[in-house]
């Protein structure tokens, strides 16, 4: 009986150490990822990413799909802040299936969004677009970045219409392609058309195309009314010449973002070709009209995009973007929001100064 007893014991504590062995993994990436979401909610990117970052140290310690599926949608969020839409759309599709359920604050008249993901990480071993090798020297770039932004906002540049077609036939062989839709709301969290100074908003778009050499093309732009007018677009002279804009470097407040097939891609890069220098319009085709129709080539569905401003209506950013915010969005292709990757900014979050 003795000896049953001592064996039973010793049997007890090498399940014990055992069972250590393989929860203490897993205990330190819960610690990163429960970090970084104290982070993301406050708009702390950098420091998100330092514990993310410890977290892609430590991911083949687990074989959690759930906390790998965690992981890389948080690196996802993060890396679409700091603009960096290639690596953000790769890490979005690695972490299988996130479905984002929506809690709100209210800050003033600014509705604060505030996500949970219920995960469902379908493929045991998700397909990788990006290397973790490469993915971990973007991460770290970022991490010796002071600033989120630049000390200045670098103003959006116009570029050839037809080069963001060109750039990409590079003859690679293409893995997958993403298409993301961001906007920039007149006043973040709020359906206001405007902010009685002129600001409007943007709404513009970043096409991605990976390659199977581990290698991608990236072109993020919008579609504007010409400047230096004598007399601006408003609602009483609402057409103008059209003009495409590097909008690698604009700030954002709502993302909405798929990976989209070959033959919507290629619809998409004819639809600019034939179409890049149409009339701009202020209420009938506008920079939210050009972006709602790539939208729509690509089966993204946005709901209640249409609002009043003096003197006129039409699609504009600060519905698109209260839209996104509060989950008014479907994804045609699964007739849900399955496949579709929203991503808040968090710019209207206040800081008090020091």
């Amino acid at each position: 009986m003795r000896r049953l007893l001592i064996l039973l014991g010793w049997s007890l504590l090498f399940f014990t150490e055992g069972l250590n062995a393989q929860l203490l993994p897993n205990i330190e990436i819960i610690r990163a990822l429960e970090e970084s979401d104290r982070y993301i909610a406050s708009g702390q990117s950098q420091k998100a990413l330092i514990a993310l970052h410890k977290g892609l140290q430590l991911k083949n310690t687990t074989e959690s799909d759930t906390l790998l599926s965690h992981l890389y949608n948080n690196i996802a969020i993060v890396l679409a802040r700091y603009n960096n839409f290639t690596g953000s759309m790769s890490c979005f599709h690695k972490a299988g299936e996130i479905e984002a359920t929506y809690n709100y604050k209210k800050r003033g008249k600014r509705f604060i969004s505030q996500f949970s993901y219920q995960v469902n990480y379908a493929r045991a071993e998700a397909e990788s677009i990006i290397s973790d090798e490469i993915l971990e020297i973007m991460i770290q770039a970022h991490i010796n970045q002071r600033t989120l932004k630049p000390s200045e906002e670098i103003e959006s540049e116009p570029i050839d219409p037809f080069s963001i077609v060109d750039a990409f036939l590079d003859n690679k062989v293409a893995s997958h392609y993403a298409l993301l839709i961001l906007i920039k709301q007149p006043i973040a969290g709020q359906k206001k058309t405007n902010t009685g100074l002129g600001e409007v908003g943007h709404s513009f778009i970043s096409l991605i195309k990976y390659n199977e050499d581990q290698s991608a093309v990236n072109k993020t732009f919008g579609f504007y009314p010409e400047s230096g007018l004598l007399i601006p677009v408003n609602p009483i002279a609402p057409k103008a010449k059209s003009v495409i804009k590097d909008d690698s470097f604009h700030d954002w407040d709502q993302l909405l973002g798929k990976m989209v097939s070959k033959a919507q891609f290629e619809q998409i890069l004819e639809y600019i070709d034939h179409n890049i220098s149409n009339q701009y319009h202020l209420s009938h085709y506008n920079c939210s009209d050009f972006a709602l129709t790539l939208a729509q080539i690509a089966a993204i569905e946005i709901q209640d995009t249409v609002g009043p401003w003096p003197l006129g209506r039409g699609d504009n950013p600060a519905y698109m973007g209260q839209s996104v915010l509060s989950g008014k969005y479907l994804n045609l292709d699964t007739k849900n929001k399955e496949g579709l990757f929203s991503c808040s900014n968090n710019l209207f979050t206040k800081k008090n100064k020091k």
